[in-house]
């Protein structure tokens, strides 16, 4: 797997602290699930590889809350995802030893979650995988591999077409299906070109405004009368 400098993790853990303030890639994968590039405002209620978790904005949670999780793995043994929402301006240069500068510098880690900080993952994007990733949906692949990462920087992929995140969340079985119920998460398909998007950061803002608008709405239930603004004036 690939590890983390550890000159850098107390930096990194640093600057967590200040943003949070405010085993599947080793082993086999379920079947890709098929995804949707668009999102219509409705979740879906049911996990699987390829959907978003996208944080109430009830959750008060400093590791969870206001964040947006991609699902790689979801079964019997539990959930895998990636918070793909929250950027670092720590370069994978900077993080990975023995890593040569050039393609490295254009690439910053982004904080996948709480669990195995010191492992950076891959998400990928193409018709062609490297040889070491795994399919998650459609497209979209992911390595822990440090022969992957060489690879990813010799094809020089673009930052829209991969992604390094420190560490990934995760749920014990059971877990995930009990927040869920707790009403702590909408599930919705995933913008998988919103992933690898310049601005990613701002994805939680987007998603939560279309499922849980703020503005007053209006009950349109049959019993109550028909609203006609401007048919009938009130003086």
């Amino acid at each position: 797997m690939l590890i983390f400098n550890k000159k850098w993790q107390l930096r990194f853990l640093v600057a967590i602290c200040i943003t949070l303030a405010g085993a599947f890639i080793a082993g086999d994968s379920p079947a890709p699930a098929a995804t949707t590039h668009s999102f219509d405002g409705a979740s879906t209620g049911e996990p699987a590889p390829g959907m978003f978790l996208v944080a109430m904005r009830a959750l008060d949670d400093s590791y969870f809350g206001r964040t947006v999780i991609y699902l790689v793995d979801h079964g019997e043994d539990g959930t895998i995802g990636l918070i793909v929402n929250r950027s670092s301006d720590i370069s994978l240069s900077e993080a990975v030893p023995d890593i040569e500068d050039g393609p490295a510098t254009a690439h910053n880690l982004y904080y996948g979650g709480p669990v195995g900080l010191p492992v950076v993952l891959m998400l990928a994007r193409g018709e062609s995988p490297i040889e070491g990733m795994k399919n998650v949906a459609d497209n979209i692949f992911i390595s822990s591999y440090r022969r992957v990462l060489d690879a990813l920087l010799a094809a020089s992929k673009p930052a829209s077409e991969v992604r390094f995140y420190l560490g990934y969340s995760g749920w014990a079985a059971g877990q995930l299906d009990f927040e869920l119920e707790r009403d702590s998460w909408h599930v919705v398909a995933a913008d998988t070109d919103a992933i690898f998007s310049a601005k990613t950061d701002s994805l939680w803002d987007l998603l939560i405004e279309r499922l849980e608008p703020e503005g007053i709405q209006v009950d349109n239930r049959p019993s109550l009368p028909t609203l006609a603004y401007g048919n009938n004036p009130c003086c």
